[in-house]
C-alpha cells in the first residue's frame, strides 16, 4: 500500500471510531457489548468486568459485532479512578451516564483491520487540538443554543434529539448525547477553532 493511502486508510479509520460509541468486546470465548469514550489525547476508555483484564486475545468490534464492522487488537489497563485517571472515568459518564461495571480500562490499540486494511494501533490515536477550548464550548451551547442543536442534529444526522446535550468536539464534529446514545454532528470540513464551531452550529 502506498504511504498517501495508508495515511488516508487511518484517517478513515479514526473518523469510524469517532463517530461510533459502543462496541462489542470479544475476551477469551466471551462476548460483551460496551460503550467507550475517547479522550482529549486520544485514547480509549471503557468500563471493564474484572474478567475482561485478564491476559486475553482481547477484540473490539466497532460499533458491534457484525458485517461492515471495524476490528481492533487491544491491550486492557485497568485503573482505579480513586488513584489515577479519574479524570477518564468522569468524561465517560459525561457521555453514557452511570457504568455498568465499577472497573475501568484503557484500551490501548495494538492492530486494526477495517475494510479489508490492516493498520498499526499507534498510528490511530490522536490527540485533540480543541481540548483546552473544549468545556467552554460546551457549557455555551448547553446554556444558551440548546434550540440551534437540536436543528443541527436533525438536518445533519436525521436525528429528532428533544433534550440534547453537547459533550465534546474535535475538528471533524460534535457528540451530543441524547436519552438513546450518542449522536455525531460531523462537519463538512475539517475545523481548526471551536469558533468555527459554533459558527456552523448558529448558521446552519
Amino acid at each position: 500500500m502506498e504511504e498517501y493511502d495508508e495515511q488516508l486508510a487511518i484517517e478513515v479509520a479514526w473518523d469510524f471510531l469517532r463517530r461510533n460509541s459502543t462496541s462489542t468486546i470479544k475476551f477469551g470465548e466471551n462476548l460483551q457489548d460496551v460503550s467507550y469514550v475517547i479522550t482529549q489525547e486520544g485514547l480509549v476508555i471503557i468500563p471493564a468486568m474484572i474478567a475482561m483484564l485478564q491476559p486475553y486475545d482481547t477484540v473490539m468490534y466497532v460499533p458491534d459485532f457484525s458485517e461492515g464492522c471495524m476490528e481492533m487488537h487491544v491491550s486492557l489497563e485497568g485503573f482505579d479512578e480513586t488513584e489515577t485517571n479519574g479524570q477518564y472515568a468522569d468524561r465517560w459518564r459525561v457521555y453514557h451516564g452511570e457504568p455498568p461495571d465499577v472497573q475501568w480500562a484503557i484500551a490501548t490499540i495494538d492492530a486494526v483491520r477495517f475494510h479489508d486494511m490492516f493498520m498499526d494501533g499507534e498510528e490511530l490515536g490522536q490527540a485533540n487540538p480543541l481540548a483546552s477550548d473544549e468545556a467552554a464550548f460546551c457549557t455555551l451551547l448547553n446554556t444558551n443554543h440548546k434550540d440551534n442543536v437540536k436543528t443541527v442534529c436533525a438536518k445533519t444526522s436525521n436525528v429528532e434529539v428533544h433534550d440534547p446535550v453537547v459533550v465534546g468536539v474535535d475538528p471533524k464534529g460534535i457528540d451530543v448525547r441524547a436519552t438513546f446514545g450518542i449522536v455525531r454532528i460531523e462537519f463538512p470540513e475539517q475545523i481548526d477553532s471551536v469558533a468555527k464551531a459554533t459558527s456552523f452550529v448558529l448558521e446552519t
